[in-house]
C-alpha cells in the first residue's frame, strides 16, 4: 500500500509508539512501588508488567492500523468509482494491509514489552534507584518524543516535552494509586 521508504517510516513510528506505551504503562502501574523505600522490584514483576503491557498493545495496534488501512482502501475504491468497494479490500491490497498491520502490531507489542521492562529492570538491579529509574525513563520518553516528531515531520522538541510531561503525570498518578 505504501512505498518502501514510507513503510519503513511507519514501522519506526510503531516501534517508537509501542515503546512509549510500554514505558507509560510501567510508570502508571509500578511507580508507587519504585519510590517506596521498603519495597523492591523483582525480575518476575518486571516480566509480568512487560507482558501486561505488550499483549494489549498488539491487539490495539493491529485493530487501529488494520482499520486505518481498510478505510484507506475504501476511500481509494470510492475515488476510482469502483462499483464494488470490496474489490480492493478482497484482493492483494487487502492482504497486504493485513500483513502490514500484523507486522506493525507485533513490532509495537514487542517494543511495549521492552519499554515496560527497561525502567523496572533498572529499579530491580539497584533497589534504591527507583527515583533514578524514573528520571532515566522520563529522559527516554523525551528522546522517543523527538522520534515521533521526526516520523510525523512535526516539532521534535514539542513531542519530547509532551511525552516527558505525560510520563511525569502518569508517574505521579502511579505513585498515588500504588497499583502494584
Amino acid at each position: 500500500m505504501t512505498s518502501k521508504r514510507l513503510y519503513q517510516r511507519e514501522l519506526l513510528f510503531f516501534l517508537i509508539t509501542g515503546t512509549v506505551e510500554g514505558i507509560l504503562t510501567a510508570l502508571t502501574l509500578v511507580t508507587g512501588k519504585m519510590l517506596r523505600p521498603d519495597e523492591i522490584i523483582t525480575g518476575d514483576l518486571a516480566l509480568r508488567i512487560g507482558l501486561a503491557a505488550g499483549f494489549p498493545t498488539v491487539v490495539v495496534f493491529f485493530a487501529a492500523e488494520y482499520a486505518r488501512q481498510r478505510q484507506e482502501l475504501l476511500r481509494m475504491a470510492h475515488q476510482l468509482n469502483l462499483t464494488r468497494h470490496k474489490q480492493l479490500n478482497d484482493g492483494k491490497l487487502g492482504q497486504q494491509a493485513w500483513l502490514e498491520s500484523s507486522v506493525s502490531a507485533v513490532i509495537s507489542g514487542l517494543c511495549s514489552f521492552g519499554g515496560a521492562i527497561v525502567p523496572l529492570a533498572i529499579a530491580s538491579v539497584i533497589p534504591s534507584a527507583g527515583g533514578s529509574a524514573i528520571v532515566v525513563t522520563l529522559a527516554c520518553l523525551g528522546g522517543l518524543g523527538a522520534g515521533i516528531g521526526y516520523t510525523t515531520a512535526s516539532c521534535k522538541i514539542c513531542w519530547g516535552l509532551a511525552l516527558m510531561l505525560a510520563g511525569g503525570l502518569l508517574a505521579a498518578l502511579g505513585y498515588f494509586l500504588h497499583i502494584v
